[in-house]
């Protein structure tokens, strides 16, 4: 496991942290629609629309990180259509698995993918690695 250092400054203090990804982030700059996925188990009621957009901020072959306003449940299910950088696009679902919020602002998400198709993780995971390859060079 990889270790981080995190500082907080609205906290003043830092915090350090191990890391729990399987696979690398990268940053990722585009907004998503999510749409609860109703199943009788998911608390999804709280919501002011059925449909939602988010601001996505990071991905990876195995899940995404997104920040809202929503206040949303953990362990509860969205259907998306996430828009790659190539324009490419691909529908999953996604579990809420973690949130943060420090006070005021957006909540940050961090999802698991639950329904994504093995070829969709590659299209992930050869942009990561064509944008690797562009950092060293």
């Amino acid at each position: 496991m990889r270790e981080y250092h995190v500082e907080q400054a609205d906290k003043e203090r830092e915090v350090y942290m191990q890391e729990r990804r399987k696979s690398n982030r990268m940053k990722i700059d585009v907004t998503i629609k999510l749409d609860p996925v109703k199943n009788g188990e998911s608390d999804t009621t709280n919501l002011k629309k059925e449909e939602f957009t988010v601001e996505l901020v990071n991905l990876s072959k195995d899940g995404l990180a997104f920040k809202s306003d929503e206040k949303l449940q953990l362990n509860t299910y969205y259907d998306t259509n996430v828009v790659l950088w190539t324009k490419e696009t691909f529908d999953t679902v996604i579990e809420i698995v973690r949130m943060e919020n420090y006070g005021d602002g957006p909540t940050l998400y961090g999802c698991r993918f639950i329904g994504i198709m093995p070829s969709d993780q590659l299209k992930i995971q050869i942009y990561e690695m064509v944008s690797e390859n562009n950092k060293n060079n």
